[in-house]
């Protein structure tokens, strides 16, 4: 099966006409087939069949033009520098993000592979996504693109958590005092002197296709910004060693894949436990906050996946990861 991030959704949908004139700009053949991706809840994608073949089309519904232009100078500058992300295309113009349907847009090569589900995430896999994941942060980002400290810190979160008071969710809008409060102590204990930099901020199992136990494809690199490596690294142990309960052996492979391209300092083995309570906050709020549920994506698994944590306590979930 053909996919490209499948992380997206469709919110809007150009003109035949529109489209027609946007694809012109690349020199790649008239519009044969036009179909909509419809999975995930930020941005509208589309998997175009142009003259020269498959492509993929990116509406960025929550960016403007610059936040646009930003993401695409990421994505070229990791891709050069030998991280498996596909970069945007450039048109004849050398632009590459223009208006399409009043909406920043993109144009992308069409990646083959596929999305591991949940049992079949192996350690051999997690080991992978770990080394994967210390490349995108040795990179680090485009001088020309400087990076945001992102959109989900501790204060927005807060001021997400009166969303979630005013949720349709009776259970939701039940825990936003206690949200809050979380929220307000894990960030009293984060640490401040961990290294920071260039952090993917979702890499879940849907934003990794795969070929041949290969990885063929990081996508989604809309929630990059300027943070600590090792919440990145919490990020992703937490969407992958999760399916019922918490696993140990993956949590421990995709750590030690991490390790083996770069090492964690002792200060950021002690702050993870911190890292992971942290992300699964912030996955509940968003969660809870966003369209997430449409697409199944329910808050209440990083509810559990928090409390799995909080069980293991600082000095057992160390242990667990090897650190």
């Amino acid at each position: 099966m053909a996919m490209m991030a499948a992380h997206m959704a469709v919110r809007t949908i150009p003109a035949d006409d529109e489209l027609a004139a946007f694809i012109g700009n690349y020199g790649l053949g008239a519009v044969r087939s036009t179909r909509g991706i419809e999975a995930g809840t930020v941005n509208s994608s589309f998997a175009l069949e142009l003259g020269q073949g498959a492509f993929f089309l990116r509406l960025y519904e929550e960016q403007g033009l610059k936040g646009a232009e930003d993401e695409a100078l990421l994505l070229g500058h990791l891709a050069a520098k030998g991280v498996a992300t596909p970069p945007p295309l450039k048109g004849e113009d050398g632009r590459v993000v223009r208006t399409l349907a009043g909406k920043p847009a993109a144009l992308f090569p069409w990646v083959d592979g596929h999305i591991l589900c949940q049992k079949t995430v192996s350690p051999d896999a997690a080991h992978e996504v770990g080394k994967a994941l210390a490349r995108v942060h040795a990179v680090g980002p485009n001088p020309a693109a400087p990076l945001g400290t992102g959109r989900f810190g501790p204060e927005d979160l807060v001021l997400r958590c009166e969303r979630v008071a005013q949720s349709t969710d009776t259970a939701a809008r039940a825990l936003s005092g206690a949200l809050i409060e979380a929220v307000r102590e894990v960030a009293t204990r984060r640490s401040a002197k961990v290294p920071v930099g260039l952090v993917h901020g979702d890499l879940f199992r849907d934003n990794v296709l795969w070929h041949e136990q290969r990885i063929t494809a990081l996508l989604d690199f809309e929630s990059a910004h300027r943070g600590p490596f090792v919440f990145d690294l919490a990020v992703t142990i937490l969407a992958w060693s999760f399916g019922d309960t918490l696993s140990a052996e993956i949590a421990r492979a995709m750590t030690d894949g991490y390790r083996s391209e770069r090492e964690l300092s002792e200060l950021e083995r002690d702050a993870i436990f911190d890292e992971a309570i942290f992300a699964a906050l912030r996955f509940t709020i968003t969660r809870i906050t966003d369209d997430a549920i449409r697409v199944g994506k329910r808050w209440q698994r990083f509810v559990e996946r928090r409390e799995a944590i909080e069980r293991l306590g600082r000095g057992g979930f160390r242990a667990m990861l090897g650190v």
